[in-house]
C-alpha cells in the first residue's frame, strides 16, 4: 500500500503544480501582488547591469563545468535562466556580454541565448561572432582561464552560476583584485564557502531556481515562485507526517 502511495506522489506533484502554476499565473494577472523575502544577490544584479552600461564595460555570466544531462542539469537550467534575463538587460553595453562554460553542450544553447536577446532588442546587426565561450573542458582549466578573461576583457560585473566547485576562490579573487561586484550561485559547498569570503552576494538551495521570479515581472514567472514556496511546504509536510507516522508504528 505504501509503494503504491509513493508511486502516485511524482505525478500527483506534478499535476498540483501544473494546476496552481495556472492559478497563480492568472491571479498575479489579475493584480494579485506576491510578497517576496528579499534576496539581496538578485536585489544588487540590476545595479550590476546598470554599472556594466554606463561604465562601457563587459557583463560575464559563466555557467560552470555542468551541462544539460546528469545530476548537474537543474543547476545548468537554472544557470541559463540567470544567463537569459541577465544578457537580456546587458546586451545595450557597448562591448557585448560574455557567456562562458566548460561543458560542450551548454555552449551551444549559451551562444542560442544570446543571439535571441540581441534579436529581442532589435540590435541583431551588434551580435559578436562569437558569443558563447568554452574556455576549457574541466572546471579547473576553466578557473584558470578566467582569471585571466576577466581582468583583460574589461568585466565590470561578474556572475557564476552553477556547479561551481573550489574553483571558485581562483575566479573570484581575479575578480575581487580588479574590484568589480561578483555574484556566485552555487550548490556545492566549496563554492558557497568561497563566494561569503571573495563575492559580494551568494545564491544558495531554491534561491538560484528563482532568477526569473525575482528580475522578472512577468506573471508566469511569478506564480512559478508561488508555486516552488507551495510544493516546498507541501513535501515538507509529507516527510514530517511520514516520519511521525513511522514513530507510531502506522507504516512498515
Amino acid at each position: 500500500m505504501i509503494d503504491g502511495m509513493v508511486s502516485w506522489l511524482g505525478p500527483l506533484l506534478i499535476i498540483g503544480g501544473a494546476v496552481l502554476l495556472a492559478a497563480f499565473t492568472l491571479a498575479v494577472r489579475r493584480g494579485f501582488e506576491p510578497s517576496l523575502r528579499p534576496i539581496d544577490g538578485y536585489k544588487a544584479l540590476p545595479q550590476q547591469v546598470a554599472r556594466v552600461v554606463e561604465s562601457g564595460g563587459r557583463m560575464h555570466v559563466s555557467l560552470g563545468p555542468n551541462g544539460l544531462s546528469g545530476q548537474d542539469a537543474g543547476a545548468t537550467l537554472a544557470g541559463l535562466a540567470m544567463l537569459d534575463v541577465t544578457v537580456g538587460a546587458a546586451a545595450i553595453a557597448d562591448h557585448p556580454p560574455l557567456a562562458s562554460t566548460s561543458d560542450a553542450t551548454t555552449v551551444w544553447v549559451m551562444s542560442d541565448i544570446v543571439r535571441h536577446a540581441y534579436e529581442e532588442k532589435g540590435i541583431a546587426d551588434r551580435l559578436p561572432a562569437q558569443n558563447g565561450f568554452l574556455v576549457a573542458l574541466d572546471s579547473t582549466a576553466l578557473a584558470g582561464g578566467l582569471t585571466s578573461l576577466v581582468p583583460d576583457m574589461d568585466v565590470q560585473a561578474n556572475v557564476l552560476f552553477g556547479s561551481f566547485g573550489a574553483e571558485t576562490a581562483l575566479i573570484a579573487e581575479a575578480g575581487s583584485r580588479v574590484g568589480i561586484p561578483q555574484t556566485v550561485g552555487s550548490d556545492q559547498l566549496e563554492a558557497q564557502a568561497a563566494g561569503y569570503t571573495l563575492a559580494d552576494h551568494v545564491l544558495i538551495g531554491e534561491e538560484m531556481f528563482a532568477a526569473r521570479g525575482y528580475l522578472e515581472e512577468r506573471a508566469s514567472a511569478q506564480g512559478g515562485l508561488l508555486v516552488q514556496d507551495v510544493l516546498r511546504w507541501a513535501i515538507i509536510g509529507l516527510i514530517v507526517a511520514g516520519a511521525a507516522l513511522q514513530t507510531l508504528g502506522l507504516l512498515g
